[in-house]
Parts: structure tokens; sequence; C-alpha cells
């Protein structure tokens, strides 16, 4: 090996390094910021201001949980997808007032990875969908289905579908944050996003590159 090739791996050691560095400051930075939030959220009085509030923690709980799953796998570079969902569903279902109790919620994930710039946008997406499906009443026996597949090797498709009674009278889709979110999102993936309110329930089909 001669001298070039050791500087140039050493330079590679280096940056790696770095990265790591930086992707566990950031952990712990968003970390500090949720503690932070949730200390302040007991002094919010108005229902308005508090759902607001509690919708940005969800968000931001969001981008903490793939910044731990990208520290944690090893790679530094990757997060599976499917584990990365399936605590994030937890995580949202647990922060909706009666989600978790009411509603059975299951994710059926294939093993798929990706880097961040696929990971945030997806799991903010499924947060905000997940949410609006939550918000809205639900019947006896109620689910919410949410499968991750690759149905080929540059295609991924994403669908969360519910039994519940479908989106209320006069919701407008172009009105709503979470919708208008998720459809800035599903843009930035460069993902056709389709609403399917037919039937029973609800179900939303995401295919998108990878």
């Amino acid at each position: 090996m001669d001298d070039h090739t050791r500087q140039l791996e050493q330079a590679l050691k280096e940056k790696e390094a770095a990265l790591r560095e930086l992707q566990h400051r950031a952990k712990n930075s968003l970390q500090l910021v949720i503690s932070l939030l949730k200390l302040q959220s007991g002094r919010i009085r108005d229902p308005d201001a508090r759902a607001a509030y509690e919708l940005t923690l969800q968000r931001i709980e969001a981008l903490a949980i793939a910044y731990r799953h990208l520290h944690e796998s090893g790679t530094e570079t990757k997060v599976e997808f499917g584990r990365y969902l399936t605590e994030l569903v937890t995580t949202t279902s647990a922060s909706v007032p009666g989600g978790a109790q009411v509603v059975d919620i299951e994710v059926n994930a294939e093993k798929v990875t990706g880097g961040l710039s696929v990971a945030v946008p997806l799991g903010l997406i499924v947060n905000e969908l997940l949410t609006i499906s939550l918000r809205h009443a639900f019947p006896a026996k109620s689910w919410i289905r949410i499968s991750l597949t690759r149905p080929e090797p540059s295609v991924m498709e994403l669908l969360i579908a519910d039994n519940g009674r479908g989106l209320p009278s006069g919701f407008d889709p172009d009105a709503d944050a979470g919708m208008l979110l998720a459809e800035a999102l599903a843009a930035q993936l460069g993902a056709t996003m389709v609403t399917d309110t037919g039937g029973s329930g609800t179900s939303i089909h995401l295919t998108m590159p990878i």
C-alpha cells in the first residue's frame, strides 16, 4: 500500500468519525429539545394551541427516532425502514388521546433500508397520516394497517388503510395542515399519493422510487 492510498484511507476514516459525531450530536440535541418541549406543554391551557404544540412535538420525535435508528444501525448511513416505522407508529399512537387504546394498529414491512433523505420524509408522512386517521371517530373493532413493500428493486410502496368511518363531512385535504405536509413530503420523494375513501374506511397509497 503506497503513501497516497494510506492518506486517502486515513482521510476517509476521519470523515466517517466526524459524521458519526455529528449524527450523535444531532440525536442528543433533538432529545434535549423534546424534553424541554414536554416540560413546557403542561403550561398550555388553550386546547387548540396545545393540539398544535403536541403535533409539533410528534414531528420532532419522528426526526429523533430516525437519527437514533441511524446511529444504532452500525452503518452510519442507512436506516431499516420497517423497524423505524414500527417504533414511530407506537410513539405516534401513544401521543394521540385514546389512539393506542381503541385502535388495533399493525405494521407489516419488508426489509428495506435507505438513508435519512428518505427515512425522514417517509416517517413524517406516516406520522401525519396516522395522526389524521386517529383523530377521527372509529367504530368498534377498529384497525389501522400499515404496509411497506418493495414490489420492484427501484420501487417502494407504502399503504395506510383503516376501517374507520372515513374522513368527516367538510374535511378539506387542501386546507388540512397534516395532509398538505404529507403531500409536500411525497412530492419531495418523487412519490405518487392516492387517497381512497370509498367503501369502509380510508386508504392512502404511496408509490415512490428508491
